[in-house]
């Protein structure tokens, strides 16, 4: 009788899938020596970008996202102010100029339609006191739930198979007694990130900004190639242990 042979196995699965989702996320602030006035143009910002979203943001009955809206959901953080003095070249806190206040918030858009996120976003580069502080693209829930279920299946198969492969070559069979999951992964194709659409609408933002009062200079904004969503990858891994049952099926 030949011993039992014991097989140890990694297996991995791999699912792709379309984004469904563009996210960016919004810094607001303002910074002056009159917190007076940092504070309204934050606030006043914050309030035109609730009611600029809600716009796009349409919901059904029982609140869920109307089918139509091009924005799911959007959140806005409630406003946080700090203070510092002013330094000099040296990096010293100048403690006889008034100090400096910071407010700021942030915020959070999820859009379906992405012609739309193309549309505002072109329109938040040039606004005074907002940034796009970073983007990304997302799977809705139930995809996200659907592709890693596949992942996981596609994982054990792979592993399954492994192990017959080498079973085979020595005229083994074997059956599976231990698995255990193993890190799951997923990732996006590059760039992961979409933000770097609208660099020249913030050059031209920039050099608004720095423009002397009364310049007649405008700046000449560019067409960036059209958003495409990115593909999505979600990764599975599993360890298994196979053991020779050929013995037991040859007594039966």
């Amino acid at each position: 009788m030949a011993p039992q042979l014991e097989i140890h196995v990694d297996g991995k699965g791999s699912v792709f899938r379309t984004a469904e989702r563009g996210v960016i996320h919004l810094s607001i602030s303002s910074t002056s020596t009159n917190q007076t006035k940092s504070f309204a143009n934050v606030k006043d910002t914050v309030e035109m970008l609730t009611q600029k979203f809600r716009t796009y943001a349409t919901k059904t009955e029982d609140g869920r996202p109307h089918p139509s809206a091009g924005i799911t959901t959007f959140t806005l953080s409630p406003l946080s102010t700090s203070s510092y003095y002013q330094r000099d070249t040296n990096h010293r806190e100048i403690k006889s100029e008034p100090k400096e206040h910071v407010v700021r918030s942030t915020a959070e858009v999820v859009f379906r339609n992405l012609k739309l996120l193309s549309d505002v976003s072109d329109v938040l580069a040039t606004l005074p006191h907002v940034s796009i502080a970073s983007s990304e693209w997302r799977l809705t829930a139930p995809t996200r739930l659907e592709i890693e279920r596949e992942a996981r299946v596609k994982a054990i198969k792979d592993a399954v198979q492994k192990a017959e492969d080498y079973a085979g070559v020595v005229g083994r069979q074997v059956v599976a007694v231990e698995i255990k999951d193993g890190p799951a992964s997923n990732s996006v194709s590059h760039p992961y990130h979409f933000a770097q659409r609208f660099p020249a609408q913030a050059q031209m933002q920039m050099q608004q900004q720095q423009a002397p009062s009364g310049s007649t200079s405008q700046g000449v904004v560019q067409d960036g190639p059209s958003l495409e969503p990115r593909t999505i990858s979600v990764s599975a891994q599993v360890n298994a242990k196979f053991v020779s049952v050929d013995n037991d099926v040859k007594s039966e």
